[in-house]
């Protein structure tokens, strides 16, 4: 299979007319013919219906590899304008949103520090942003690439995504409200108590997954959503519930909270655009798989 039998193929299944995609194409029909034959043979199947006189149509098997080819071509035309634009004085650039709350300093400082040593001139962009706005602009093209749970995503069309890390999913709460501070948390301790999480539309399946960890042991928790992180945080320290996170909020360390760690985990990846052709992409994804707890 070579790039000219499918560059015949995809003119031929425009044209629906062998003829007609020779003329466009400025070379013989049988040129074209024995090319999309060659290709039948390579692939196992035939594309064209031929039975009909002086008129072909598309295969079953024809209309499936005409889009598959067809997104190939589409995908490569763009890896082409990146790399056309490129230079070597060229600066590349990338722009990566977080999600708030998330410390993620270290891991951002080590993407620099291995960016700039392969890319002296590139450009770095970071941001933090609720999952929900994050997601909207990684598919506008306002960033590059994003970091969020995977259960902040429910639509993957058109998008890349890349599992960098399995955290540690953990029940916070103000210390001394369920026991005494000097003494460890269990999880029936837990029982009774408001489960505040983020909206469903930003985080579509993190009440669920997390009502769940408590529902395998027997402990019941009554949902509570709330608009944003930075209100979870005052309901935890007002002694207002519990919430479920992973260990890299930045309210982790907050010497007013305590956690148990539960059963379950939290798959964290970097999503971007399919589009997108950014080398830089890589460089990001390798950088975070290396270098976050739970990574792999």
């Amino acid at each position: 299979m070579t790039s000219l039998q499918i560059t015949y193929f995809l003119k031929v299944a425009d044209c629906m007319s062998f003829s007609q995609a020779a003329q466009e194409l400025y070379v013989s029909q049988p040129s074209v013919s024995r090319q999309i034959h060659l290709l039948e043979q390579d692939l196992g199947c035939a594309l064209f219906d031929r039975s009909r006189k002086n008129a072909v149509s598309l295969t079953a098997a024809g209309m499936v590899y005409r889009e598959t080819f067809r997104r190939a071509a589409q995908d490569f035309e763009a890896a082409q304008h990146t790399t056309r634009t490129l230079s070597a004085e060229a600066r590349l650039s990338l722009r990566v949103g977080t999600g708030t709350y998330w410390d993620l300093s270290e891991q951002l400082l080590a993407f620099r520090e291995e960016t700039l040593r392969r890319y002296p001139l590139a450009r770095l962009y970071f941001e933090s942003n609720d999952f929900k706005q994050l997601r909207a602009k990684v598919r506008s093209g306002g960033l590059d690439a994003i970091v969020c749970t995977k259960t902040s995503l429910v639509d993957f069309d058109d998008l890349e995504v890349a599992h960098i890390a399995t955290l540690e999913s953990r029940a916070y709460v103000k210390k001394g409200l369920l026991r005494p501070e000097n003494e460890p948390l269990q999880l029936e301790d837990f029982y009774g108590q408001s489960l505040m999480m983020l909206s469903e539309e930003e985080s579509p399946l993190a009440m669920e997954l997390a009502q769940i960890q408590f529902q395998e042991h027997q402990v019941k928790v009554n949902p509570v959503w709330m608009p944003n992180r930075d209100t979870i945080l005052q309901g935890l320290l007002m002694g207002d519930g519990v919430a479920v996170f992973d260990q890299y909020m930045r309210f982790s360390k907050d010497p007013r909270l305590t956690w148990l760690t539960m059963g379950d985990q939290i798959p964290v990846c970097v999503v971007w655009n399919r589009k997108n052709t950014n080398p830089l992409i890589h460089v990001f994804v390798e950088v975070l798989q290396r270098t976050m707890i739970g990574a792999g």
